[in-house]
């Protein structure tokens, strides 16, 4: 059974694979900061290569099949 997310807060995406919608770029959510008064949750996205993204959770998506494979097992 899965972990229980949440996406009007922001809840349970720690540690889940996501993909940035505009760059495509895949990584694993690092950071969350959740949803209060009215504000979209945010989250930092750990890239491959080090990098991070930020932006609100609607700027990122669960990764397919093809882009999953992308990251490497920790």
């Amino acid at each position: 059974m899965g972990k229980t997310k949440i996406p009007a807060t922001g809840e349970g995406f720690l540690g889940e694979i996501m993909v940035h919608k505009i760059s495509r770029a895949v990584g694993v959510v690092e950071s969350v900061t959740v949803a209060r008064d009215g504000w979209p949750p945010q989250i930092v996205l750990k890239l491959q290569d080090g990098s991070l993204k930020k932006g609100r959770l609607s700027d990122f998506r669960d990764p397919s099949g093809n882009e999953r494979a992308k990251i490497a097992p920790a």
